[in-house]
Parts: C-alpha cells; structure tokens; sequence
C-alpha cells in the first residue's frame, strides 16, 4: 500500500500543478484479505502409508510414488484495488494480487517460510485488473476496457477472478465488456481474449483464443430472475490456410438458460447449457481420420434449499443439488461429446472442490492423470454430482452456523481399458462438517472438517491388490474485506 501511494504521489510530482488535484480525483482503495489454513492427507494417492516401493510395509502399487501423501500449510492472499477518476466520465481500476498461483506459476508464501525479499514480493503480486470504464458510451453502454474480473464465483460456465481452492488461484479477463440496464431487462456484451500468440509472430504460432459473450436477463418479476446467455470461444488455428482441417478454427458455441427463484424461505437455481459448433482441435488423434467433429455436450444444474424459522429457536436450511455434464458416448467417433465450459468455477465439497484440477495440488494427482488428476473437479465436464445436507443457526448465536453435508461425484461416461476390461464412474462420496462465524459484514471465518472416500474407479485404477484409504481435512478460512 505504502508502495502504490508512494509511486502515485512520486508521478503527481512530475505532472503539471494544474493537474495534479485531477490525478488523485474521487481516488478509492479497496480490498479483500483471504487467509487459509489446510491439513489433509491422503488428497494424491489415498494411501495413508508409502506403499512397498517406498520402504513401507504394504503392497507395491504401480506409479505410486508420492511417499508421505500430507499436507500443512498456512498462507495468505491480498488483494488491494485502487480506483479514481480520470475524467468526469472515465473511471479507472488497478487491482493488485499477492498470494495466489496462477498461469505465470506464482505461489503464496506459506507460514514458517523464510521472509520475502523486496524482489520476491514484488515477484509475487501481479497486477490482475487493469482496466477504464467509460460512462454511457454511445449514450447507451457502460463499457470497461482492458483486463478484469469476470462472473460470479461458483458460476457454472465463466468465472474469471479470485478462487477460494487450495493454493488460492486468481485469474481475470482481458475484454471489452458493454453493459447496458433498463427498466425490466439488462444486457452485457462480451469480446476478449484468454489466451494469445507473440505480437508480429510469423513463424511457429502459439494457439490463441478470442472469447465474446451475450448475456441477457430479465427483472420484471421479483421471485423469478432468468438469464439467457450465449458464449463463442474461438481457438485460431495453426495450421495453414487453406481447406486443411489444420487451418480451421475450432468454434465452441454455449447456449444456455438460468434462473434464479426465491418465494418465502426456498430459494432455487436452475440451470441448462447446450454446446454447438466445430471441434477441430484434436482431429489428428480421431480414429476417423481427418474430418472436423461437432461439439455435442450438455448439462444441467439445480439447487434447492428452504429457511425454516423456528422462533425464539432459530434457523434451520436443508438443501440439496444436482448436476449432469455429458460425456463421450462414442470414444472413436469425430465429434467432442463432453460438456464443455469456457472456466468453469462449480466446485462442489469440501476435499472435492478444494483441491480441484487448478489447484496447486489436484486431487488424486497422483494417479489419475499426473498433476491435474483426471477424477479432480472439473466442472460438470462429464461429470454427475449430487448433494444434500442442512445448515442451522440458533436465535440466541445468529453469528454462528452449522452445517453438514454429503457429496457424491461420477463420470457420466468412461472409456474401457487398454485390454477392454471396463473401470467403474464412481469417483467417490464426501462428508463435511463445517463451521462458520460472521464476526461481521465484512469479516467471516470459516472451519470445514471433511472425509472423502474414493470409490471403484480410483480402485480400478490403482489395481485389485492397492491400498485404499480416505482424504481427510481439516481448514480454516478466514475473509476480510476492506
């Protein structure tokens, strides 16, 4: 912070007096500070011991060479937003992050390390918004340029910004984005880029990906808020122009529909999305040849949960959700049958959501799929997940919450071994307990306490005679906003 105003005031020095008042106009500063503290074990292997291979006492399992599977570590991730007017009508914003792993490979700091130094730190905080919002342009659209946060955490289909998974990965958005409110409807166009190539590159060129969004939502009726939305993720192709698959662009279209409903105590979302369009990304591995195929997939989410006010008692919620992603039915054919989002951020449970495939630690890295862990949470991308539980709060502790929930993760479809022997959907189920304290609007913390147990497909996947033990966790979060 020191740092930010001490380099803010340094270039006031350096302009014009006349426009020094300016520089600092209406300037706000903003933030959130996100503490963690994990412990868990068996999160890679679900073995509690090394097996034979690494001097333990039980069976050999083949590519299981993680030793000790344990974790403990505590860390820290700031992010501090600084906003001002550069003109009566253009706004800008800087958000800095520290603490937060990412594409450039930046780790927090972990509790009992040594101290960062300056050059570390400064390593370490990325500037993840950097964008100008102009007030009404054309007369009609709030439009901010440059890169930013994006959606709402949990979103299904497109969330850019900061996560609570193990590691705290953040991520934003470079885009136009153009919001325009009326009275009963509100509409938000989106173009921007995820990833992109080297300026002026004409030799090898690196894939890159344009992103343009329509969200339309409707809120003419108070208890029912729908939102139709319509996303194009476009990957360049690399190959050579021409009619070459090679030289097309591959085009995923998501077409979806959600609703958001709230009558007395229940409160619902319900959710469908359809993938569309050309899938020319992996036409080389097809065993079809190469010939373009079709983005097929579909998904669709509910939650429900109903507030029972109980007076002078308190208040108990039970809840319950569901959610389908497709998979590939045909694991030879042309065409792209899994689900597919543009980032997603539906990260059901405790273990399951925590350490999910961008986390700093996937779960089941170890043997699933290196360190990404192809049974990690990915969305609903070929996946069917159900959940219920309750949380409850009482009249004379309305600070305090209790909750208790149980997950259960599949694939929605899995293909055969090598040798044709089939290998079970079941991922596993999770139990959580979790305990939540609101010291105040703007400061939480948070206690989860939580069990997975693999199921047959990670069986099948270590062998008849491997060792199999639950995750466990234990975690706290705490949540300061400034």
């Amino acid at each position: 912070m020191k740092k930010l105003l001490g380099t803010t005031l340094a270039l006031a020095m350096f302009v014009p007096a006349g426009a020094n008042a300016e520089l600092l106009k209406n300037l706000k500063v903003s933030g959130q500070l996100d503490v963690t503290a994990v412990s868990a074990q068996n999160t890679r292997d679900f073995v509690t011991r090394p097996d034979g291979a690494n001097g333990g006492s039980g069976p050999s399992v083949a590519g299981i060479t993680t030793g000790n599977d344990r974790i403990g570590h505590a860390f820290t991730r700031t992010l501090l937003s600084v906003d001002w007017d550069l003109l009566d009508d253009v706004h800008a914003r800087v958000t800095l992050v520290k603490g937060a792993t990412g594409a450039s490979n930046v780790a927090p700091r972990t509790y009992g390390s040594n101290p960062e130094t300056v050059q570390e730190w400064q390593t370490n905080t990325l500037v993840q918004e950097a964008s100008v919002k102009i007030d009404k342009l054309a007369g009609l659209f709030d439009t901010t340029i440059g890169r930013q946060f994006y959606g709402e955490a949990g979103d299904l289909i497109a969330y850019f910004g900061p996560r609570d998974n193990y590691g705290y990965r953040t991520e934003a958005l470079d885009a136009f984005r153009f919001d325009w409110n009326g009275e009963h409807l509100s509409l938000t166009g989106l173009a921007g880029r995820t990833s992109d190539g080297t300026l002026g590159q004409t030799g090898a060129q690196a894939t890159s990906t344009d992103l343009r969004g329509l969200i339309v939502s409707c809120k003419m009726h108070e208890m029912v808020k729908p939102t139709l939305y319509l996303y194009n993720a476009q990957g360049h192709a690399v190959g050579g122009a021409g009619v070459t698959v090679a030289g097309k662009n591959t085009n995923l279209y998501i077409a979806g529909l959600k609703a958001k409903i709230t009558a007395g105590g229940l409160s619902a979302h319900v959710e469908g999305a359809k993938n569309f369009g050309d899938d020319r990304s992996s036409f080389a591995n097809n065993a079809l040849g190469p010939k373009s195929g079709r983005f097929t997939g579909w998904a669709v989410l509910t939650k429900i949960a109903y507030k029972i006010d109980l007076s002078n008692v308190g208040m108990i919620t039970p809840w319950g959700e569901f959610g389908m992603g497709t998979g590939d039915a045909n694991f030879a054919h042309a065409g792209n049958g899994d689900f597919q989002a543009i980032n997603s951020d539906y990260r059901p449970g405790g273990i399951y959501g925590r350490f999910d495939q961008g986390s700093a630690s996937a779960l089941g890295g170890a043997i699933t799929n290196g360190t990404n862990g192809s049974a990690a949470s990915n969305g609903l991308t070929n996946r069917v997940i159900w959940g219920l539980g309750t949380k409850a709060s009482a009249a004379s502790l309305e600070k305090l919450t209790l909750g208790l929930g149980f997950y259960r993760y599949a694939f929605h479809r899995v293909a055969p071994k090598t040798d044709g022997t089939k290998v079970s959907r079941n991922i596993g189920s999770e139990i959580d307990v979790t305990v939540d304290w609101k010291h105040s609007e703007n400061v939480s913390l948070g206690v989860t306490l939580g069990q997975f147990l693999p199921g047959a497909h990670i069986k099948d996947l270590k062998g008849d005679n491997a060792a199999m033990n639950p995750a466990r966790l234990a975690a706290l979060d705490v949540k300061i906003k400034f």
